[in-house]
Formats: C-alpha cells, structure tokens, sequence
C-alpha cells in the first residue's frame, strides 16, 4: 500500500468520525457565528430602544434656587423630560411609571454653593433588570448629569473669573514608553495591556492546536482498535514507522482544517459581535465612568523571523503532544471513547500548569523543587519560546525550542519503539466497568 493511499485511508476514517466531524470541523463554523450574530442583534435591538425613547426624569427640588433651576435647565437640553415631583414620592410608583432616575435637591443646595461649599443632590437610578438595556439608560442619565455638572463648574468659574480649563488641569502630560531599546509616544498602560494581550493570546492559539492534534492522533488508533482493522492492517508489508507516520500525518492535517474553521467562524464571530459596539460606545461616553473599549497598540513583533520560529513552535508542540497524547494513549486506549477520555489527562493536566504560571510568574524565581518539577514539564519550554517570541528574544526562544525538541524526540521513540512491538495490540486500558457475570 503506498503512503498516498494510507494517507487517504486514514483521513478517510478521521472525517467519517462524527465526534471529529462536527466537534473539530463544523462546531466553530456554526457556534462562533451563531454566538455573534445573537449579541449583535441583542446590541442592535438595545440600542435602537435607547435611541428612540425620551429619557424621563423625576425631579423633587426643595431648593427652587438659582443654581438648582440652572441644573435642571441645563438637563432639559439634552432631550430631556422632567417631571416635577412635589413632597414625598414613592420610587416604586415612580419607576414603575417609567422615570429613568430620581433626582432630589435639597434645600440649602444653592445656599451651600453660594457660601462655597460642596453642594450635595440625591440620585436614585431605576435598574429594571441586570440587562445592557439598562447599562444603556443608566450611562445616558449619568452623562447628561455629568455635563450638566460641568456647566454649573463653568457658569461659577466665569462668575469668580477663573479659567476653570487651566484650574481643573494645570499640567498636561505626553506619556512615553521605553520599550526594548525605543521610544513609543503611547502610555505605559496601553504597551501593558497589549503585550498582556499577545503573552496570553498566543499560547491560548497553542493550546487549541496541539489539543486538537492530540485528540485527533489518539481517535485515529481507537478507531482502529474499535474496528478490529489494527491487526489486519500490522499483518500488511508496511513498515510499522510508515503506519505512524501516516497516522500522526493525517492528524496534522486535520487538525489544520480544524483551525482553519475555527479561525473563519471566530473571525465571523467578531464582525458580528463589535459591528454594534460602536453605538453603544456612543452612548455610553456620556457617562465618563463607563468605560467601553480601549485602545490598543500593535506591538508584536511579526517579521519573517519571529512569523518562522512561531510555526517552528507549534510544529514542535504538535510533534509533541501527538506522541504523548495521541501516540501512547491511542495504544493504551481500548476504544475511542476511552482515547478521547485519556488525552485530558495526559496532555491538559500538564498543559495549564505550565501555562499558567509561565504567563504570570518567572519560572527561575521559583523554589528549586518547583522549579525543577517545572522544567521536566516539556510545555514549559514550548509556552517559555511563545513568550520569548512576543519580546523579540528569538535566540532564547530558539534555546527553548530545542528543548522542547529533546523531549519531543524522546516520546517519539517511545512511540515508535511501542508500534514496533507486540505492545501496540496487547496493552490496553478500559474506563468503562467492566460487566459481571452471573
């Protein structure tokens, strides 16, 4: 059999399989699009609600001075209704009428500021429900409340003839970031949180590639033990190295479409989903304490270089897992279910430790027992060469690749030397009870 034809066969088994074929290849297609298209028309229809009705407020004001009827003048210019409230009032019959907020004056409120002290009003925001609807309202009421603070601010700097502009803010700051030998002319919060952004998001890409690779490689052997086809395919003339090759080949192959079609339903998933962010970042900068988007600034050094050492990495990492994950548990593995069940603990548990604590601590500050526990961890070195790769240190994260190589290479002859044996065939490890019998 030649290896186009095993190849073909194995890819063959790998898309007949239900559990890859809609998990791997059509859930992201559906899922992420779905997901996208529910929060866009959810973003749409909230935000179209808010845009058509009249903000309505209930105004209960004891003061009836100069610089309470300046405020509320000043609140009816932005489309506003208010409804005058007289003595009591009940909030329950108030917001059940409708009224977006409460609003009380009390009765020194224009007397305080007059003496120049701080003036204090009561507001009491109607929160319908924990829905973005009521995000919504509640940042228009509070940015219509803020502007209309900032022209009372503005009427008593002119009237005491102070530039409040100059008062409220003296100095004006240019941040600048030092950043690997350059000076960025953004501030340091920004550089943060993208280079957080790029730490964490490509070895969550990582994570997804190799997972899948190694589900996929282990499926591809259970399936053969499940059909009782292993046995007649190991009494071909086909070397036993070709028959893993293939298999770890077909994998690979697979579980590329599969990032293919979670990248394209991810993709969709954002047109969808931020297409509506822009109106409701509209609305809610009225209230300068909400904050919708910030940001950011590309700083991930994607030149050819760091582009090849990246898929160096994942193809390492793939090599990897598939013969710890897929490999030795597809031959340990009775079936299919039992090979899908096997991979989380082999390859996952081992993953996010090293995961985890390489995107928050510094593995060689640790205490020598963990340390060293960590270094045996073959992942620590593939997440230690992403991290390199993101700061530009590309000799260091070729060092950590060739280490994770070594250890690559040491399960692929165990793998190897398991297919050469009768091993392949005779160990096996069931999770399922086995039944009694009577």
């Amino acid at each position: 059999m030649s290896l186009k034809a095993l190849i073909y066969k194995e890819l063959k088994e790998l898309l007949m399989e239900k559990t890859i074929l809609i998990g791997v290849v059509l859930m992201p297609l559906l899922l992420f699009p779905t997901i996208g298209g529910i929060f866009s028309f959810t973003m749409m229809e909230a935000t179209r609600v808010e845009e058509i009705e009249t903000v309505t407020l209930a105004v209960n004001d004891l003061d009836e001075g100069e610089y309470s009827s300046f405020l509320i003048d000043r609140i009816r210019e932005n489309n506003v209704q208010v409804i005058f409230i007289r003595g009591g009032s009940n909030l329950n019959e108030l917001f059940d009428k409708g009224i977006a907020a409460f609003i009380e004056f009390p009765r020194e409120f224009t007397e305080n500021i007059s003496a120049g002290q701080k003036a204090k009003i009561y507001v009491f925001y109607n929160v319908k429900n924990a829905k973005i609807n009521s995000l919504i309202s509640i940042s228009k009421v509070s940015g219509v409340l803020s502007r209309a603070y900032q022209s009372l601010s503005e009427k008593l700097a002119e009237e005491i003839g102070i530039d409040l502009g100059f008062l409220s803010k003296p100095i004006e700051e240019e941040s600048n970031t030092f950043y690997r030998g350059d000076v960025l002319n953004y501030p340091p919060t920004i550089i943060v949180n993208t280079i957080l952004s790029s730490v964490y998001g490509l070895p969550l890409v990582a994570l997804i590639v190799v997972g899948l690779t190694a589900t996929i490689s282990a499926t591809s052997i259970g399936l053969e033990k499940e059909a009782k086809t292993l046995e007649i395919l190991l009494t071909l003339p086909i070397s036993r190295l070709k028959i893993l090759f293939t298999k770890m080949l077909a994998s690979t192959i697979i579980a590329l479409i599969g990032m293919f079609s979670f990248g394209v339903g991810f993709g969709i998933y954002l047109i969808l989903a931020f297409s509506r962010m822009g109106s409701l970042q509209e609305l809610s900068s009225m209230s300068g304490d909400i904050e919708v988007f910030t940001p950011t600034v590309f700083l991930f050094p994607l030149n050819s270089t760091a582009i090849i050492i990246l898929m160096l990495i994942i193809f390492i990492a793939m090599l990897l897992t598939m013969s710890i994950g897929g490999i030795l548990v597809g031959v340990l593995a009775e079936d299919v279910r039992g090979s899908q069940q096997l991979v989380g603990a082999t390859t996952f548990l081992p993953m996010f430790p090293a995961f985890f604590l390489t995107a928050f601590i510094n593995i060689n500050e640790l205490a020598f027992p963990v340390s060293l526990l960590m270094m045996l961890n073959p992942y620590t070195h593939l997440f230690r060469a992403i991290d390199y790769v993101s700061t530009g240190k590309y000799l260091e994260a070729i060092s950590a690749t060739m280490v994770t190589g070594l250890f690559t290479l040491v399960f692929l002859i165990v793998s190897a030397w398991l297919f050469s044996g009768e091993k392949l065939i005779t160990l096996k490890v069931s999770l399922r009870k086995k039944k009694e019998i009577s």
